[in-house]
């Protein structure tokens, strides 16, 4: 007698007959359907991702492979210092004449004949639409493009 007197959360659920009992059973396996649900996507989702990876790391080595292979037949070769400081003093010397003199900037911005500007604008709609893309890529979302 003494036990059926104590009162357990658990006795207390059962208390009301065998309708409660079966709606607390139902709930159960609502709970376990839906727990097993979520395990089953985040297997599938890390089976997905392993699969994406492996596929990457592949590419990526065939990649490094073929151009090294390129880089040894075509036989290049970083610039020399040479090179690298002729390059960039003949960049240097045929900028530098705009940032000293406003003047010169001006006279050059309006020589640019009418093909020339469009020719710009062509290349910086084209530059603009590959940072987009870049953009949309990294991102992996096309909303605000």
């Amino acid at each position: 007698m003494l036990r059926q007197s104590v009162s357990s959360p658990v006795r207390s659920m059962f208390s009301a007959g065998p309708f409660s009992r079966a709606l607390f059973r139902q709930q159960q396996m609502r709970q376990n359907s839906t727990l097993s649900s979520l395990v089953a996507k985040a297997n599938a989702a890390v089976a997905s991702a392993k699969n994406l990876a492996d596929k990457a790391l592949y590419w990526s080595k065939v990649v490094a492979e073929v151009s090294k292979q390129v880089y040894l037949k075509e036989s290049f070769a970083p610039p020399t210092a040479a090179q690298f400081q002729s390059t960039y003093n003949g960049l240097y010397s045929s900028v530098l004449p705009y940032f000293t003199s406003p003047e010169a900037f001006f006279a050059a911005l309006k020589s640019i004949n009418g093909a020339a500007l469009f020719k710009f604008v062509g290349y910086g709609i084209q530059l603009f639409g590959a940072f987009s893309l870049g953009e949309i890529v990294g991102r992996r979302k096309i909303v605000g493009y």
